[in-house]
């Protein structure tokens, strides 16, 4: 039977929040993976139309959330274009001036421009840790992103909610993320220590401490892409 909720609590990084029935009742757990529309991200306060359902373990989850408002399109003010205008637009303007001013031959601003744009338009995939360069730029939010580190420090579960192992990795470019793995869902790494080696493939999200990788396990449900880590040769997922 499809129910109407709001959307009253979000945790953007391990992709999972509750849902506030509107004929009231306790809130209904939901994760991302249950959202049929996977181009948008949720917001607080959102609409959404869903059914129950349970997980492996009993507990009452959300299934096939839909949403049912839609933000409008905003038009940019006055004040706002050159907020909005592009960096990189800007960039090509700046390089063309440049060239004008110093009469450069037209190979050369052809080059210019050429490295530009194929710096602009990189691949999220091709950022991550470039083998031989060491060098790292974090993916968008959501992007699928695969690696490996030394672990840096092993943190408590996290229980709120799906119970989660944490970890903090370093990668060769001297970058740390926050491995946040469901083992709700997957086994965890038993008699993790400092210094060893994880390999990783997972959701990558953003925060002020470098980012998390969650979703590093199948998906029960078969929606999203499977994750896993990788240590001493076994694979959790």
């Amino acid at each position: 039977m499809e129910q109407q909720g709001r959307l009253t609590q979000w945790n953007d990084a391990r992709g999972f929040g509750f849902i506030s029935p509107q004929s009231k009742g306790p809130r209904i757990f939901v994760h991302i993976s249950q959202f049929q529309e996977r181009n948008r991200r949720p917001c607080l306060n959102e609409l959404l139309t869903y059914t129950i359902g349970h997980d492996e373990q009993g507990r009452l989850r959300a299934k096939e959330v839909r949403y049912q408002q839609h933000s409008q399109p905003q038009t940019l003010s006055k004040h706002s274009f050159w907020a909005a205008f592009p960096v990189k637009a800007a960039l090509f303007i700046l390089i063309g001036l440049v060239a004008i001013y110093f009469r450069l031959d037209g190979v050369s601003i052809n080059k210019s421009f050429d490295k530009l744009f194929d710096q602009s338009f990189e691949s999220p995939t091709t950022l991550v840790d470039k083998a031989g360069l060491n060098t790292y730029q974090a993916p968008q939010n959501g992007a699928q992103m695969g690696g490996e580190g030394l672990v840096e420090r092993v943190l408590a579960d996290d229980n709120d909610g799906s119970r989660h192992q944490r970890f903090i990795l370093r990668l060769a470019s001297g970058q740390t993320l926050l491995i946040a793995h469901n083992i709700d869902i997957a086994n965890r790494i038993e008699a993790l220590r400092i210094g060893e080696r994880v390999e990783f493939y997972g959701q990558y999200e953003s925060n002020p401490q470098g980012g998390v990788i969650h979703w590093t396990h199948h998906d029960p449900d078969g929606n999203h892409v499977a994750g896993w880590l990788k240590h001493n040769g076994m694979v959790y997922q």
